[in-house]
């Protein structure tokens, strides 16, 4: 695909996307954080990313429910597995990150 000037993010498309995702990730256990160039440099980026944790008190994130409420919002999971998923929003690039691979852990057998 093309990357044209308007597939491009600039920050605060990103901070809006967030807060959108924010309003329903808690539904399925879990908060969103922007990370990346977005994030920590200036100017426009290809694409967002997206970090997905998990609430403490749930014991994992509905990952299924997540993907079907975010597509609600014009998020379109693109391929992906595990822990990186790529998606789509606007005809804009995203990149999402989830820590915790469905029904994982961040590191198994460790307990703070």
């Amino acid at each position: 695909m093309k990357t044209t000037l308007a597939s491009f993010w600039t920050q605060a498309e990103a901070i809006e996307l967030c807060v959108k995702v924010e309003s329903i990730c808690p539904n399925f256990g879990c908060h969103v954080a922007l990370t990346g160039g977005l994030l920590y440099k200036r100017g426009p980026r290809k694409d967002c990313d997206l970090l997905f944790y998990r609430i403490r008190q749930v014991e994992q994130i509905d990952l299924d429910g997540l993907w079907k409420a975010l597509k609600e919002i014009g998020v379109d999971q693109v391929t992906g597995f595990g822990w990186c998923y790529k998606a789509r929003y606007n005809g804009k690039s995203l990149d999402c990150f989830m820590p915790e691979e469905q029904g994982g852990y961040y590191e198994q057998g460790i307990q703070i």
